[in-house]
C-alpha cells in the first residue's frame, strides 16, 4: 500500500467536475488522485506547487496538468484565483487523449485571454446545468487549446493509443507487475510490438519507462514521507533493502539516504 494518501474530489460515477479554485492560503500535504485528470488554471496567486518531487513556482497565468497517479501539494504565498477541472478519459476523443498524455505538468500561458475566458464560460455553463454534450465539447476544446499553448514546451513525440494505454497500466500496476510480457498480455499484443510502440513514441523501451515510474515513486516517498528505507522497500515490493538501494543508485547515482538528505536540504 502506498504511503502517499490518495484523495478523490470527484464521485466514482462522475465523469466531470469544474469549480473555482479555493481562494485560501493553506499548505496542503502531498497526495494523489488515482483515476482522473486534473487541469488547474491559475490567473492569480503566488508560491510553489510541488508535482512528483519537482518544485514549480506559481507564476500566473499558468496551467498545471496532472495525470492519474501523480503526487502534488501546494504552498501558496498569495491568494490563488482560477479554476479546477477534474475529468475522466472517457470524455476525450482519441485526438484529445493524444494531446492530454503529451502535456507537460506546467504550461505558462502566452495568450492571457482565450483559455482563461473559455474556462470561465465553461464553469458558468457547468453551474447553469448545460447539457453533457456541451460540457464535453468545452472540455475537449480546452484540452486542445492547452495543447496549443504547450506545443513548444513538450519534448516527447506523438503518442499512439496503445502507448498511453501502456503508460496507464504501468501507473496502475507498477508496484506489483514488473514483467513487460505481462503488460503486453494486458494489451493483447506481442512484447516486441510493445517495444516498438514505446521506442517510436518516446525513444525509450517499455522497461525503461517502467523503471522510471518506480524511481519516481521512490523519490516521492523519500521526499514526502518519514518511511524508513525498509518500509519503502516493502511499499515498492522489492525483495530486500539492498536490492532497492542498488536499483535506486543505478538510476539516480545516489543512494536513497543521500537523495532524502538532498531533498530535505532543498526545503531549507
Amino acid at each position: 500500500m502506498s504511503a502517499i494518501p490518495v484523495k478523490s474530489k470527484i464521485d466514482r460515477d462522475q465523469l466531470l467536475k469544474i469549480s473555482p479554485f479555493k481562494e485560501v492560503i493553506k499548505p496542503t500535504v502531498p497526495h494523489k488522485h488515482a483515476d482522473y485528470f486534473e487541469l488547474i488554471l491559475l490567473e492569480q496567486g503566488g508560491g510553489y506547487h510541488v508535482i512528483d518531487d519537482q518544485r514549480y513556482e506559481v507564476l500566473p497565468p499558468t496551467v498545471y496538468f496532472m495525470k492519474p497517479g501523480q503526487t502534488h501539494c501546494w504552498d501558496f504565498s498569495r491568494i490563488p484565483k482560477g479554476y479546477v477541472i477534474l475529468f475522466r478519459e472517457e470524455l476525450l476523443t482519441r485526438e484529445c487523449l493524444d494531446v492530454a498524455y503529451n502535456l507537460p505538468v506546467n504550461i505558462t500561458l502566452n495568450d492571457v485571454e482565450t483559455l482563461p475566458g473559455l474556462t470561465r464560460q465553461f464553469c458558468d455553463d457547468y453551474r447553469a446545468g448545460a447539457s453533457p454534450a456541451i460540457l464535453k465539447a468545452y472540455l475537449q476544446l480546452i484540452v486542445l487549446k492547452t495543447g496549443e499553448e504547450a506545443r513548444t514546451q513538450s519534448a516527447e513525440g506523438r503518442f499512439t493509443p496503445l502507448y498511453y494505454q501502456f503508460r496507464s497500466l504501468v501507473n496502475e500496476h507498477f508496484h506489483q507487475v514488473r514483467k513487460i510480457q505481462a503488460y503486453a498480455n494486458m494489451l493483447h499484443i506481442p512484447a516486441a510490438q510493445l517495444n516498438l510502440i514505446c521506442k517510436s513514441a518516446s525513444g525509450k523501451t517499455p522497461s525503461m519507462l517502467l523503471n522510471e515510474r518506480i524511481v519516481l515513486e521512490a523519490k516521492t516517498l523519500l521526499s514526502n514521507t518519514d518511511l524508513s528505507i525498509k518500509e519503502i522497500t516493502d511499499v515498492l515490493d522489492f525483495s530486500d533493502p539492498s536490492n532497492f538501494v542498488k536499483f535506486f543508485k543505478l538510476y539516480t547515482s545516489f543512494t536513497p539516504k543521500q537523495y532524502r538528505e538532498m531533498a530535505i536540504a532543498r526545503l531549507h
